[in-house]
């Protein structure tokens, strides 16, 4: 029996939840195929498949989205095409130093959880990318989650730039003001990343 590469098998499971979540649904296959499509997109970038290779993907992605039939149902249509443009805006633009900090930040918190640091650093980058969120530029590995570790490292043993220093001990004391057992869910929430969301949370 052929040995299934882990990336192989990280693609799999994430395929067989969306089956799983979308079985009993009335949705449309159409949804189910693009939800199916990012994951492998993901997957594929946070293991260094460079965005240019990735592009006829991305443009299948916008292909499909742009379809009626995969229009999925949500709460108000005007915020799902409003989040769309912001993850086609941060597929355009590398990652701030913020929120590699922020990023950074929630990689410490994985590892005290019990994830070995590369396994976490995986699961960051997944959740950064499916938010259309791009590795960073920077690094000397191919592999975008292993750029991230990077990082957090830098800033582990007190290097980095100024600001994702000062923002990475600040979003750590954050981090540690939420209740234990609901830390984890809450750090790998999008909303909790996005300073400018919170801030327009608070100005309202």
């Amino acid at each position: 029996m052929n040995e299934v590469s882990p990336s192989a098998n990280r693609i799999s499971a994430a395929l067989r939840a969306l089956r799983q979540v979308y079985a009993d649904s009335a949705t449309d296959k159409a949804v189910l195929g693009l939800k199916c499509l990012q994951a492998v997109m993901a997957e594929l970038a946070a293991d260094g498949v460079p965005a240019d290779d990735l592009k006829p993907l991305a443009d299948l992605e916008t292909l499909i989205a742009a379809s009626p039939t995969a229009a999925a149902p949500a709460p108000a249509p005007s915020e799902g095409r409003l989040a769309e443009r912001q993850r086609d805006r941060r597929r355009k633009a590398p990652p701030s130093n913020a929120l590699l900090a922020r990023s950074a930040a929630v990689i410490d918190l994985l590892v005290k959880d019990g994830q070995g640091e590369e396994g976490a650093a995986q699961t960051v980058m997944r959740h950064l990318l499916v938010a259309g969120v791009p590795a960073p530029e920077r690094g000397g590995d191919s592999r975008g989650w292993r750029r991230l570790l990077e990082f957090r490292n830098t800033l582990v043993h007190g290097g980095g730039p100024e600001e994702a220093r000062v923002e990475y001990a600040a979003f750590t004391r954050e981090l540690d003001d939420i209740p234990a057992a609901q830390r984890v869910h809450a750090a790998l929430s999008e909303k909790l990343w996005d300073r400018r969301r919170q801030a327009r949370r608070q100005a309202g």
